[in-house]
């Protein structure tokens, strides 16, 4: 089935849109919440809450890349399952150390958050498609470095290098853009 088509059925309402989701994107939502969870157990009740939060966003929602919505919708709901239990993420623990020096006394206010998201949106655009791929799979999905590089079909260091190099860039980029308050 098609992401035309499994979107058609939430426009329709159909029931069958949900076990077809799962279906098609089960195992690919469930990798982002076990890493940032952790525990099998809790993940498996948050892809449930992943499916009742897309049954109601669509509509009136429409998608225009289904997967990588997916993702963000399991990647936040991981993080809200995260924050109502009063613990941290297991991978993102580290890799928000590893961004904390570039957004020290980072955004306080709204609109500086949307600033910021805005920038980095612009920042990685500029980016090489594998290097935005690395630097997303570390740092938004919470994969390890060795997962990253696996995933880049990368060395470790090489991997470790290119996060090293973008976090310089993104510096040099935030200043620029006067968000940048280290």
């Amino acid at each position: 089935m098609t992401d035309e088509e499994l979107i058609g059925l939430y426009l329709a309402r159909d029931q069958e849109a949900i076990a077809a989701t799962e279906a098609a994107y089960g195992p690919y939502c469930r990798a982002i919440i076990q890493r940032i969870l952790g525990s099998g157990e809790d993940a498996e009740e948050c892809v449930s809450d992943v499916w009742l939060r897309v049954w109601n966003a669509i509509p009136p929602q429409r998608p225009v890349h289904l997967k990588g919505w997916l993702g963000t919708v399991a990647r936040n709901q991981a993080v809200s399952y995260c924050r109502a239990r009063a613990r941290e993420p297991v991978q993102a623990e580290a890799a928000a150390l590893e961004l904390a020096g570039l957004l020290a006394g980072g955004p306080e206010e709204a609109l500086e958050a949307r600033e910021l998201g805005r920038a980095l949106s612009a920042f990685l655009a500029e980016q090489a498609p594998a290097s935005r791929g690395v630097f997303l799979r570390r740092y938004w999905y919470g994969d390890t470095v060795e997962e990253a590089a696996q995933w880049a079909g990368w060395s470790l260091s090489r991997t470790k290098s290119a996060l090293f190099r973008l976090r310089k860039k993104l510096k040099i980029y935030l200043e620029k853009e006067d968000l940048y308050h280290g």
